[in-house]
């Protein structure tokens, strides 16, 4: 009998002790706790080290010394745990499938909660052992976590396909002071991936039997002060759902280079901040859109509540330096090339975005370009040596101020490159900008570009015209500027059936050849008509002004000096056009009527009170 008793006891001192563990926990729940690795552990070693909080039992601190780790499995981290790993402690990832650390999803319901308050601070995160393979996992992965931080930290060498962290359904994510480089592969991948848990294809996972995919993308992700390079893509997105989008993003301080694609590559989010950082010889600067045709746009999963499309992205990109940018040879065209590019579509228009005081320099195709981008601030920016435009503007990009940018040998010499550009966008303000030297023209609208306003502007040393219409850019008002030292027009329309040109002051050169400071070929279709008055002209080698197919026009109260032609000359079809109050001085014609004035015989035209000397 006493026999069975001892043996009763033994059977039962496992159990509760079991209990007794069980309640202890229960009654530190919360409280700190400091652990500490050991140089040279295993993935085993340290797994127990992040077990003490598989319960979410304490503020776990878990304490890795300088040393070398070599890891043959993933590490999965809970909740309420910090990683404080020395500087010169080595994570050397030795195994193909899964990350070096992921968060654990065991209890996973979506949403922002399976994991939160993770911190990794400090160590060298390497995957050089299994770069050469053809799979790739990341080095972090987050998923459907909160208020994660990623610090003090290199992250680098993964293979072919991989990002160096992931963020998946993350809110309140931070990568700060962190070095992350070395991709074996040219499949083109972001360096830290912000993405959306859609399907384990989208974002795969060594737990995705139990993950439970719900469209849930990442809201407040900061990533700042980190240095980025050798790398396809630093930060972004290539992959979005219908109705879903990032909020919050927030990337700054960084100093991005040596990419072979993308600084930043940002795909349908919105409230973006992209501020004060430097980026230097990748294949494009900052890249904003809602469409590429060639992406990865997605159908929601059925139970997705979709949002709507947004009537403000609220997309601010500003104090950046952004230089040698070059262009990336495609399958049947060059890409890229850019400073800044943003893309949007008449379905999927991208509103509300603010570029300013940011300085970019010597990019092979254009300084800034966006497409389909309603409503944009451009502002207060520098762009200098650009091989095409400098601002270019197109498809749709209405309701935009360009205003106070200094633009300085923009668009190659003998190009049809310039300064600031707009192609069918309409009721654009382009005012008080300064462009030097651009290769063609130095502010121009193509295709329809209608009821805009360029005002108070300084365009000088122009390879052709200081400013240019084209195309049946009709009801355009020319104001105020300063145009000087053009090789061929001051101010120049062509195909364009009406406009306001007033108050210019257009220098001509007699060193440059300057021709006509102001030249009009009009369209017969347009009902409208051509109001030139008010305009200070000075030295040309041909007329002051010139118009043709002009009809019933107004040329009033300009003063045009130095004109080694006509003062004004009347072409063909431009009857009904009326020249009153000009002043004429040392015109090098003076035509029939002594004054300065010729006019084609088939246009009758009113003239009044006109002067020469």
């Amino acid at each position: 009998m006493k026999k069975k008793l001892i043996i009763g006891l033994i059977v039962l001192f496992p159990l509760f002790i079991f209990i007794y563990g069980q309640i202890c926990v229960k009654a530190v729940a919360g409280q700190d706790r400091n652990v500490s690795a050991n140089p040279g552990d295993n993935a085993s070693d340290l797994q127990r080290l992040f077990d003490y909080n598989k319960y979410d039992t304490y503020h776990l601190t878990v304490n890795i010394p300088a040393g070398t780790y070599v890891l043959d499995k993933e590490l999965r981290v809970y909740s309420d745990t910090t990683i404080l790993a020395d500087p010169a402690a080595k994570f050397l990832k030795n195994h193909q499938r899964g990350a070096i650390i992921a968060n654990d999803l065991s209890l996973d319901k979506g949403g922002y909660d399976s994991s939160k308050n993770i911190t990794i601070s400090g160590g060298i995160w390497d995957s050089y052992l299994i770069a050469d393979k053809d799979k790739g996992t990341e080095n972090f992965r987050f998923i459907h976590a909160s208020n994660i931080t990623v610090k003090d930290a290199t992250v680098r060498n993964v293979p072919e396909g991989s990002h160096l962290i992931t963020f998946g359904g993350v809110k309140n994510g931070i990568v700060d002071n962190c070095t992350l480089y070395g991709y074996n592969g040219t499949t083109p991948k972001e360096a830290i991936q912000i993405d959306i848990v859609h399907d384990d294809t989208i974002v795969p996972s060594m737990q995705s039997k139990i993950v439970v995919y719900d469209d849930l993308p990442c809201d407040g992700i900061t990533v700042k002060n980190c240095n980025i390079y050798n790398y396809p893509r630093a930060v972004g997105s290539h992959t979005s759902i219908k109705g879903v989008f990032h909020k919050n993003i927030k990337i700054t301080g960084n100093n991005f280079h040596d990419l072979t694609e993308a600084a930043v590559k940002a795909f349908n989010y919105v409230n973006l901040e992209i501020s004060g950082n430097t980026i230097n010889n990748t294949g494009i600067g900052i890249l904003v859109y809602t469409y590429i045709s060639n992406q990865y746009y997605l159908e929601a999963l059925k139970n997705t509540t979709k949002e709507p499309l947004p009537a403000n992205y609220n997309i601010v990109i500003t104090g950046n330096t952004i230089q040698s940018i070059r262009e990336i040879p495609g399958s049947t065209s060059t890409l890229w090339g850019d400073g800044i590019r943003t893309i949007g579509n008449k379905e999927r228009p991208l509103t509300g975005v603010t570029i300013s005081d940011n300085i970019i320099s010597d990019t092979k195709r254009y300084g800034m370009f966006l497409e389909g981008t309603t409503q944009a601030v451009i502002q207060n920016n520098k762009l200098n040596q650009t091989v095409k435009n400098g601002i270019y503007l197109i498809n749709g990009c209405d309701d935009s101020e360009i205003t106070d940018n200094t633009l300085t040998k923009t668009g190659a010499n003998g190009s049809t490159e310039g300064g600031i550009g707009l192609s069918d966008s309409d009721q654009v303000v382009i005012s008080g900008n300064t462009v030097t030297s651009p290769g063609k023209n130095g502010i121009f609208l193509y295709k329809q570009s209608e009821g805009n306003k360029i005002t108070g502007n300084i365009v000088s040393l122009a390879g052709e015209n200081g400013i240019a219409l084209y195309q049946q850019s009709n009801g355009s008002a020319i104001t105020g500027n300063k145009v000087t030292d053009y090789k061929q027009y001051g101010i120049y329309a062509y195909q364009v059936g009406s406009g306001i040109i007033t108050e210019n002051k257009v220098y001509g050169s007699t060193a440059l050849q300057s021709q006509d400071a102001i030249h009009i070929t009009g369209d017969n279709s347009s009902p409208n008509t051509f109001t030139i008055k008010k305009n200070y002209i000075k030295t040309t080698t041909q007329n002051g002004i010139y118009v043709n197919l002009v009809p019933s026009s107004y040329i009033g109260g300009n003063t045009i000096i130095n004109p080694l032609s006509y003062g004004i000359y009347i072409g063909q079809g431009s009857s009904g056009s009326k020249i009153f109050y000009n002043n004429i001085s040392n015109a090098g014609k003076l035509g029939s009527l002594k004054n300065g004035i010729g006019i084609n015989t088939n246009s009758q035209t009113d003239l009044y009170k006109n002067k020469s000397n």
